[in-house]
């Protein structure tokens, strides 16, 4: 799937998304990044909303276990167990979220336990920043089952 025809996806089936101005500059196994407009995500202090930050973190985190699991199972079910976030400044431009998984150990024992299992669980960990600034990060893990 192309970072189109997965923008696309999301847009469709995560209508927020498309609220949000959420584009798709990277869907590789490897790397996940979104950029969400400031504009519609603006709070009272016109800075990005904070359940926005946290929104595009959760749906970075989630594409990035699409992309690995759809593959071995198109009809596997991703969900979002817990997470944490650490808001560290003010956000007042576009904003970009980006996932890394940077051990092919780690996304290799994710597909073999739920191969094995029909069940597997991955956590993740998630990134605003520019070039000078970390905005925000987060923890999350989730969860396919079939």
């Amino acid at each position: 799937m192309s970072e189109n025809e997965f923008e696309q996806f999301l847009h469709t089936n995560i209508p927020i998304t498309e609220a949000m101005g959420i584009s798709v500059t990277e869907f590789t196994k490897s790397r996940v990044i979104l950029v969400a407009k400031l504009k519609p995500n603006i709070n009272d202090k016109l800075t990005a909303f904070g359940g926005s930050i946290n929104t595009l973190m959760t749906i970075c985190g989630w594409s990035m276990v699409f992309v690995n699991i759809k593959e071995i199972d198109p009809k596997a079910q991703i969900v979002i167990k817990k997470s944490n976030i650490n808001y560290r400044a003010p956000i007042r431009e576009d904003f970009t979220a980006e996932c890394e998984i940077l051990e092919d150990e780690t996304r290799r024992e994710f597909l073999e336990t739920y191969t094995k299992h029909n069940k597997s669980r991955l956590d993740l960990k998630v990134v605003i920043k520019n070039k000078e600034t970390v905005f925000a990060e987060y923890e999350g893990q989730y969860v396919v089952f079939k």
